[in-house]
């Protein structure tokens, strides 16, 4: 390779991207700026007063339970304090699945469709649609940093706390998208990098987890931790955690970079390991293939999902001793009669936005499968539309309900006998999940070119569980998401009638995607 194809063509690749997906970046933008100034305003009406945010830092300062999940309440008595509290866990999961998503999508998506062939073949160098990629990214990064900046300074909040917060934030989904970028270069498919990405985004969430509950210094293993370390909203901010992080992403892109002249186009340092002369007999099954087809990712969720559920049932302990010590830490949860029950009720409802997880991963994979060429060989042969499309379904909805169950499971394994109903309240889960699996169906079925909504309806529904009471959203938004109509359980009652109307949904969506797929064209 001569070194000016290596180097040229940046500027050539930096249009096509920004000509071919401007939409998912401006998505990510609007979303994430729009979701955080909503959350500043509702806060700010709740939190008024000095008194008020005083009271909310005594509530939340000691609570482990918060800790845990939205990570030390650096700040509370302030209003970017609370804010940063009330929307830490959308920003440790959006922000970095942003980072990553972006650079994946423009660049070893495209390589796999054969897009940048026809790009090297006008004299691209290998490097150009990687730098330009990241430029992209950053730059949407950029951004949504800049408006949390604006909208905290709006709301009279301090210019260097501001200012920190909005780079933290920026500088947080910059490490990802440079994970992006090295582990671009040593696995071939976009979904293994993204695998490896979300892999890496759980144990950081986890260590994070870890270190701020127990106290340890297993927190700073976690760029989630970086972030937050920055402590933009106290008397004690701090700008290290923050080089700490830009230092990690340039990094990782320069090792990227550099790797990237080390594999031919379309390969990867970490070859594929050939298959099987001849498929086994699953694989000569419709079931057997969609199982083949999603296991792989299935079992990261569910591996995922018990973990979070072993860890976050060893803290129940921790609960119980903070409010023995501090009776007032009681009032912070949804039952304050029964604050390990609240507790267990917001472990479970992270496991089950996992399992809403798989079924996005699921689709995604679907969906691939058609748009890359390979479904029309596969319907060409003895294979019905319903069937397939049948399997496929059958398989994302049993790994989705595994991982709520395998979650669960592992969460009453460590909480003991604290809690009561642990696998009742699991399984009340189950048709709410569905329904979201009947919305994925119906998405490939009819609307196929708009698969990836899936991801919105996911993130509705994760901002609804953990956002949705702060900004007093109406009534008809909240019902909209389908875990918001099962309750917090085990604190709330399950209905019954609420169970069997999300079942019934469930099953006319799934029923409605499998009769438009069989009635549209293919590929679509």
């Amino acid at each position: 390779m001569n070194a000016p194809a290596s180097r040229g063509g940046f500027w050539t690749v930096l249009r096509a991207q920004l000509r071919t997906g401007w939409l998912a970046p401006t998505v990510w933008i609007f979303a994430l700026a729009g979701g955080y100034a909503a959350t500043v305003a509702a806060v700010n009406g709740l939190y008024g007063t000095p008194a008020q945010l005083a009271g909310y830092n005594d509530t939340v300062a000691a609570d482990p339970a918060m800790a845990a999940i939205n990570g030390t309440p650096y700040g509370a008595d302030t209003l970017g304090g609370v804010v940063s509290n009330e929307f830490g866990f959308i920003a440790a999961i959006a922000i970095p699945l942003m980072g990553l998503l972006l650079v994946v999508r423009q660049t070893r998506t495209q390589e796999e469709r054969g897009m940048l062939e026809l790009l090297r073949s006008r004299g691209v160098g290998i490097r150009a649609p990687w730098s330009a990629a990241l430029l992209t990214t950053t730059i949407a990064l950029a951004l949504v940093g800049a408006s949390m900046t604006a909208t905290l300074l709006a709301f009279g909040e301090d210019l260097p706390g501001a200012v920190t917060y909005g780079a933290s934030m920026a500088a947080l989904g910059l490490v990802f998208a440079g994970i992006a970028v090295f582990a671009g270069q040593l696995f071939r498919r976009g979904a293994g990098i993204t695998a490896i990405g979300i892999g890496v985004l759980g144990a950081a969430y986890i260590t994070r987890a870890v270190g701020d509950v127990r106290g340890s210094g297993w927190k700073w293993l976690s760029p989630l931790a970086w972030q937050q370390e920055t402590r933009p909203f106290t008397d004690d901010l701090r700008l290290w955690p923050l080089l700490l992080s830009l230092g990690v992403a340039i990094l990782l892109v320069a090792a990227g970079l550099i790797l990237v002249d080390r594999r031919d186009l379309g390969a990867a340092l970490f070859a594929s390991r050939p298959g099987p002369a001849r498929g086994g007999g699953t694989l000569r099954t419709t079931p057997g293939v969609a199982v083949r087809m999603q296991a792989p990712t299935a079992a990261g969720w569910i591996a995922g999902a018990a973990v979070i559920g072993l860890v976050f049932g060893a803290f129940t302990g921790d609960i119980a001793d903070a409010i023995a010590s501090n009776p007032q830490l009681a009032a912070s949860f949804p039952d304050p009669a029964d604050a390990n029950a609240s507790y267990i009720g917001l472990s479970l409802l992270l496991i089950a936005l996992m399992s809403l997880g798989v079924l996005g991963q699921g689709l995604s994979r679907t969906r691939a499968e058609e748009s890359e060429g390979r479904l029309e060989s596969v319907l060409a042969r003895a294979v019905s539309r319903p069937g397939w499309s049948s399997a496929q379904f059958l398989t994302s909805a049993v790994t989705a309900t595994l991982t709520l169950i395998i979650g669960g499971a592992a969460l009453e394994l460590t909480a003991g006998d604290t809690v009561d109903g642990i696998p009742a309240a699991t399984l009340a889960y189950i048709p709410a999940v569905l329904l979201v699996a009947g919305i994925a169906w119906v998405l490939f079925g009819l609307l196929p070119r708009l698969s990836a909504l899936i991801w919105a309806v996911v993130g509705y529904v994760a901002f609804v569980a953990f956002l949705g009471e702060t900004l007093k959203l109406p009534d008809w938004a909240l019902n909209m998401s389908p875990l918001y109509a099962v309750g917090t359980v085990p604190v709330d009652e399950v209905s019954a009638q609420s169970e069997w109307v999300l079942t019934v949904i469930a099953v006319v969506l799934c029923a409605a995607g499998i009769i438009g797929f069989r009635r549209r064209d293919t590929p679509r």
